[in-house]
This record gives structure tokens, C-alpha cells and sequence, in this order.
């Protein structure tokens, strides 16, 4: 199968996000609650996507300085979520990077942003996860996205994603 042309001129709507992992002494991870959207009351990582001319890695600082306060140290590419175009959004398709960053302790401050005047905050709190706590705070695919850096991460390798399952398998690769 031939790739599809590409249109220099106007290529397709692309999204490109920076995601921090960033876990504590005891092996959890922290996650943000989001309170807009569809994914109002769920958790997710840090982060977010990048502006014009931005790097994914310098989007992920900036969130996250945002979005908790943090400085993170990142340490190396956890791993990368393809994210399909999603037209009942509308949502255009977009490549997640996640990097694993330094420990964090599990005591320290986290500062979410404030409301602007006269508008919920966009984050309403914080938890420290595991898989077992995930199951009930995340939606699917960000909890498959969750499992799938986990399993990364005690493995020590990078994880490849396509909507947060595996992408490096025949069958992946088949289906996009």
C-alpha cells in the first residue's frame, strides 16, 4: 500500500504534545485532574500540547510548571501515543510524547493553577497512581496509556502507541 501524498503547501492539522512522567519514592506516578471537557473529573498525565514553533519537550515544561508547580528534570523519552483525527470532537490527530522524569517526593507541594475570575479552575486535583488506583480515576484510553508506560517503565524500554496500545506489532501496524 502506497503512503497517501502529502500536501506541503497545507499539510493536515497535526497536534503535538509534551507529557511528563513523573514518578515518587514509593513507585507512584502523579496525575492531574482535568475539570473541562469530556475529560472533566478524570485524571491524566501533566502536560500538554505544544504552541507554534514549540518543541514537544519544552511543552512539557511549560505544563507542568503550569499545571503543578513543578520543575521537572526530564531524564529520557518514556514513550510516544499516536492519537488518531477524531472528527466527532472535532480533534485533529496528533503524536503524545512522554518523558520520564526525576523523583519527585511524594510530600511535596503541588500547586495547581488558579481560576481566572469568574471560571472553574481548569484542574482540580492531584493523586499520586499505580495501575491498581488508575482503573478508577482515568478514562480508557488514558488509563491504556497509563498501563502501557508503566509497563515501560519497570521494563526500562521506550513504549511505541497508536490511542494507548502497543503500535510495534503486525497488527497494529496493519490497522493505522
Amino acid at each position: 500500500m502506497n503512503p497517501p501524498p502529502i500536501d506541503l503547501i497545507a499539510p493536515p492539522a497535526c497536534r503535538i504534545g509534551g507529557l511528563a512522567w513523573i514518578p515518587n519514592e514509593h513507585g507512584e506516578v502523579l496525575t492531574v485532574c482535568a475539570n473541562y471537557g469530556e475529560k472533566a473529573g478524570y485524571h491524566l498525565l501533566p502536560g500538554g500540547h505544544a504552541g507554534e514553533q514549540q518543541p514537544n519537550l519544552a511543552a512539557m515544561v511549560t505544563h507542568v510548571r503550569y499545571e503543578t508547580g513543578l520543575d521537572p528534570t526530564p531524564i529520557r523519552l518514556l514513550g510516544t501515543d499516536w492519537v488518531p483525527h477524531n472528527p466527532s470532537k472535532p480533534a485533529a490527530m496528533g503524536q503524545n510524547f512522554i518523558y520520564l522524569c526525576g523523583k519527585v517526593p511524594a510530600t511535596t507541594t503541588i500547586v495547581l493553577p488558579p481560576a481566572a475570575e469568574g471560571a472553574e479552575p481548569e484542574l482540580s486535583g492531584y493523586l499520586w497512581q499505580t495501575p491498581d488506583t488508575a482503573c478508577n480515576t482515568m478514562q480508557s484510553y488514558q488509563l491504556r496509556r497509563f498501563l502501557g508506560l508503566w509497563r515501560a517503565w519497570h521494563d526500562d524500554r521506550t513504549a511505541v502507541m497508536h490511542s494507548g496500545r502497543p503500535a510495534l506489532s503486525t497488527t497494529a501496524l496493519e490497522a493505522s
